[in-house]
């Protein structure tokens, strides 16, 4: 085999060395445990590089920053040459295992040290990003930061075949001047999305698409324009309708001379399929449903083969084998017929518990004799198994109440919490809805998404948090919440799209209500009565939405949620006039403009707490009116852009003891008059890119004990009190050059900090140092959510 001349492409080497090491093994069998180490490394290593080779063309940058591996890699192929050749010399052997070490050593030690260096190089370009918006990035550039292929969660069983045969489909075959279209199709919870996520993580797919591959998900109901922003970062403001949306992806399709893969995961309608269809040989469209589409190519996701399905079942449930028989294993993953979800479920809810409960649970599942091939099917199966939380009604609700929520939309714990304060009475602080949710995922009926590394807790353990529901767990929590009458349900969900609407009583008696729906909501549900009403949760998808009618009728509403998912800000019409809604004590608004309500809100005498979601607020408090906002405790305002102050007129809110402004990059000071909320005793104001300085009236604010300045980036001033201030989280504060005057008569004060400014705090007496390691991608990930680079922060 021949050398690697300098200057070699990246693809060359890497192809290279893979044989050298293949040749190696099966010449001699000394070094499979190195050789088969640096595979691994240099195969999950050389996606990353071909991505950095193509942007460093892209930016300019010098050609040794990718050199430096390629060289590593010539150097393997030499040594593994010579290992090859070594048959009974025991030192050669010691020698060169010595040498493989080393240099298994020397690839790991060039990814962890110079390619943080690289990455910290390039979080300071994205820091020059933020302040000098003009030097963004562009639209759909290969970067990949805003519909990046999610992360698979722990091993995945019994899918390399299933991965290998759908490249097969996807590359065989294919037409010369069209794209190639796959559809992976088979019943709810087989699998499918996990499939396509791994798919996407192949080496080789990787190594041909790089960063080009786009992965979004659709859902029954969905809105092309928000689909578009998700796949490119944005929808130019000039767009017209939906099919001039669509056409800004053909657009760039058309300037993209790379191949591109287009992943749609949870498709309902053919349509969309042909919307995304575009004439290119460089294009491929991969598709997961629970439906077949004739007109495409098809790939039958089979159940699991029973020794994967063990495992898997196992993996979930983790036995221990000297406790439960391998029999009453096998019996059980027999009941679950082979299904993923089914195995994962169920083996979940087993997870720790007494033998006799496994034996309880083979038999409420042993009379199911139908194959788990269809929607309905699977959820009698796993109906069966929630028996487990007869002892445990309010766990067993609280997973119930996240299908008051759409399908495939992450939930906000702090949203959950709001709810399950009022009806469950939990605390607060999140931590008992926390724990709740912490417990529904640990038994695999909700999904915590992972809290980024270095999180930081003040005054809440829901704040950044949020939780997802399988697709088949939703329909299942529907169902359960379905099986009594209409007139008699606790919880009534509606989901009211086009015409397909269902029939309701004149009066219906639910505590919760949910109502999800577009603009074709029907206006014949105006009379009806809900006199028992304590939770609304409103869910649509529309630019201008008029709110139910009954809303005003509604006398012991005590937790309204309106959220907006659709790509424009929507104006709420008729909100109902502040004595219709005056027992109303928490009031969440996500993505909706607020200045046609902003009067109602604030003479809401009994409302303890606000939050402001991705809001377009304006002049809304502004307006030169008082509020009567006597009762208000915490506000949280998040991602609302056109913030630029905390309005004057709220800082007379003398009984506000928590305030949250964080993601509001166009909020650059606060009042004067913010010195006047005397009993504030938690204040947030985490990344608010723009904010310049803290008003000198904070030294007033005796009261307050933790305070949150995480990444504000342009923040030089920091004027604070002595009183009872327990911590301040400073990460991220790369302007903030001046200590407090009074900072030395701190007591007992905990400073989170990163290292490079730790040491203008480390010589303070009473003050304790909490240095927080910077990681440069978390840091760059944060940098990024805030100047909305990416759709999902």
């Amino acid at each position: 085999m021949g050398e690697l001349v300098g200057g070699a492409l990246l693809g060359d080497a890497v192809s290279k060395v893979s044989s050298a090491i293949i040749a190696a093994i099966k010449k001699t069998w000394h070094f499979k445990a190195q050789l088969n180490e640096m595979k691994e490394c240099i195969e999950s290593m050389t996606p990353i590089f071909a991505d950095m080779e193509k942007l460093n063309k892209e930016l300019d940058r010098r050609k040794e920053e990718t050199d430096g591996f390629v060289n590593l890699l010539q150097q393997a192929e030499n040594l593994i040459q010579k290992c090859g050749d070594i048959k009974l010399n025991l030192r050669k052997r010691y020698s060169h295992a010595s040498k493989l070490d080393a240099l298994n050593k020397s690839l790991h030690t060039y990814v962890q040290i110079y390619l943080q260096l690289q990455m910290a190089r390039d979080v300071k370009e994205a820091l020059v990003v933020v302040k000098d918006p003009n030097r963004g990035l562009q639209k759909g550039s290969s970067s990949g930061w805003w519909s990046s292929v999610p992360l698979l969660k722990g091993d995945v069983i019994g899918f390399d075949d299933r991965v290998t045969d759908l490249k097969d489909m996807m590359f065989k075959d294919s037409l010369d001047n069209d794209c190639s279209i796959v559809v992976v199709s088979a019943a709810g919870g087989s699998g499918k999305t996990t499939l396509v996520k791994l798919f996407c993580h192949d080496p080789y797919i990787k190594g041909r698409f790089g960063k080009n591959i786009y992965f979004v998900t659709i859902s029954r109901v969905y809105d092309k324009k928000v689909i578009i922003k998700n796949l490119l970062g944005e929808v130019p403001d000039n767009t017209g309708d939906d099919d001039a949306a669509i056409q800004q992806w053909g657009s760039f399709l058309a300037e993209n001379e790379s191949e591109v893969l287009l992943v749609l995961d949870d498709v309902w309608h053919g349509n969309v399929i042909t919307d995304f269809k575009f004439k290119s040989p460089r294009y491929k469209i991969l598709v997961t449903s629970r439906i077949t589409f004739k007109q495409f190519k098809t790939y039958k996701l089979a159940s699991l083969d029973p020794q994967d399905a063990i495992h898997l079942f196992c993996q979930s449930a983790s036995p221990e084998q000297s406790n439960i028989p391998d029999e009453l294993v096998k019996k059980l993953v027999k009941c679950c017929k082979f299904h993923p979800l089914a195995l994962t479920v169920i083996g979940g809810m087993l997870k720790g518990t007494h033998p006799a409960r496994w034996e309880v649970m083979w038999k409420k599942l042993s009379g199911n004799n139908s194959l788990l091939d269809s929607d309905q099917s699977i959820l009698e199966c796993l109906e069966k198994s929630l028996y487990l939380f007869d002892k445990e009604p309010e766990l067993k609700q609280c997973y119930l109440d996240l299908g008051l929520f759409p399908e495939d939309q992450k939930i906000a714990a702090t949203a959950l919490m709001d709810i399950w304060a009022h009806l469950y009475k939990h605390d607060d602080e999140g931590s008992a809805t926390m724990d709740i949710l912490d417990r529904l995922s640990s038994i695999n009926l909700a999904t915590l998404s992972p809290k980024r590394k270095h999180s930081h807790t003040i005054g809440n353990h829901c704040v950044e948090e949020f939780v997802m529901q399988h697709d088949v767990m939703r329909d299942l929590a529907i169902h359960l919440n379905s099986q009594k009458s209409i007139e008699h349900r606790e919880t009534l969900i509606i989901n009211a799209y086009g015409q397909d609407l269902p029939q309701l009583p004149q009066t219906v008696n639910a505590r919760v209500l949910s109502i999800s729906t577009d603009e074709r909501f029907a206006f014949a549900w105006n009379d009806i009565q809900f006199p028992k009403a304590e939770v609304f949760v409103f869910n649509f998808m529309s630019k201008m939405h008029p709110l139910p009618q009954f809303v005003q009728h509604m006398k012991r509403l005590k937790v309204l949620n309106i959220t907006n998912y659709g790509y424009n800000f929507s104006k709420i019409e008729n909100f109902p006039e502040p004595q219709y809604l005056s027992g109303l004590t928490r009031i969440r608004l996500d993505h909706v403009s607020i200045s046609s309500i902003s009067k109602t809100i604030l003479m809401l005498e009994n409302l303890q707490k606000l939050s402001l979601i991705m809001c377009k607020i304006g002049e809304s408090f502004n307006q030169g009116i008082s509020n009567k906002l006597t009762s208000l405790l915490e506000i949280d305002i998040e991602s609302c852009d056109d913030l630029a102050t905390f309005p004057a007129m709220l800082c007379n809110l003398v009984g506000l003891k928590k305030l949250s402004i964080t993601n509001c990059h166009e909020l650059t000071s606060l009042s004067e008059e913010f010195g006047n909320l005397s009993s504030l005793e938690v204040l947030r104001l985490a990344s608010c890119s723009k904010l310049l300085t803290l008003p000198e009236s904070m030294r007033h604010l005796k009261k307050l004990r933790m305070i949150d300045l995480s990444h504000c980036l342009n923040l030089h001033n920091l004027p604070l009190h002595t009183g009872s201030l327990q911590s301040i989280d400073v990460r991220g504060c790369t302007e903030l050059h001046e200590l407090p005057n009074l900072v030395k008569d701190f007591d007992k004060v905990k400073v989170v900090c990163d290292e490079e400014v730790s040491h203008r705090w480390s010589d303070l007496k009473n003050v304790k140092v909490e240095v927080v390691e910077e990681d440069a991608l978390d840091t760059f990930y944060k940098i990024i959510c805030q100047k909305g680079m990416i759709s999902e922060c």
